[in-house]
């Protein structure tokens, strides 16, 4: 059996991170027991032409990543829990042209991404080690109407992050996207799955529920001012 890869920060930490190898195809980090990213096979120019257009679908090792990106190419994406970086690796290999914003709290998984995952050769991508509350709600009050793609992906452990789907929250998402843009979430599937889902309505609406085994991933635009429901 393939031994994981410890990384130890110098103060102990709640949630270790690891890596461990997947049989034929690349690497996994693991944040608290639980896979957060995995690594992205190259492919051909002829399957980026293909994939660029065409619907969601499940990622590298059959996971969920895949779903979180739209049809098309947006030029602007922001990826709020960044990871390993896999969202973003999928995003650059279907358009290479995009501009990436990856939004990560933990140094160690972002040390790991860095000697790992390659981040370092994606020169679209602008890599930001911040908690993503803060960052957001500076960015929606400076640069309104910045992204055409915001990725929310905010787990640790297999927990989302409390706030992640909280009303002003959201509104500060909607305020960064282009009034076309889209939202894609990851979720859970649990007992409060229809709650969620209820919540991102109240700020989105909401055009994709696309189901892979435990997870979820909506896909959401922003709804009209008049349409916002209160808080």
């Amino acid at each position: 059996m393939t031994k994981k890869r410890r990384r130890r920060l110098a103060h102990p930490r709640r949630l270790a991170v690891t890596t461990s190898p997947r049989a034929g195809w690349g690497v996994a980090l693991e944040v608290g027991g639980v896979v957060q990213s995995v690594s992205v096979p190259t492919t051909t120019a002829q399957d980026q032409r293909e994939q660029r257009d065409a619907e969601p679908r499940p990622g590298p090792g059959g996971g969920y990543w895949g779903l979180l990106l739209p049809p098309g190419c947006p030029r602007r994406a922001l990826l709020l829990g960044l990871g390993g970086g896999t969202v973003a690796w999928l995003l650059v290999q279907r358009c290479p042209a995009i501009q990436l914003v990856g939004v990560e709290r933990d140094p160690e998984v972002l040390s790991v991404a860095q000697a790992d995952f390659a981040l370092a050769a994606l020169p679209q991508l602008a890599v930001v080690e911040a908690d993503a509350f803060g960052w957001v709600a500076e960015q929606a009050a400076a640069t309104p109407g910045r992204f055409d793609l915001i990725c929310l992906d905010l787990f640790e452990a297999g927990r989302l992050a409390p706030g992640a789907l909280a009303t002003p929250f959201l509104r500060q998402l909607a305020a960064l996207l282009t009034p076309d843009g889209t939202l894609t979430v990851n979720l859970m599937v649990t007992g409060r799955t229809g709650e969620q889902v209820h919540r991102l309505r109240r700020v989105f609406t909401v055009t994709r529920e696309l189901r892979l085994r435990g997870n979820l991933v909506v896909h959401a635009q922003p709804a009209s001012q008049a349409n916002l429901a209160p808080e």
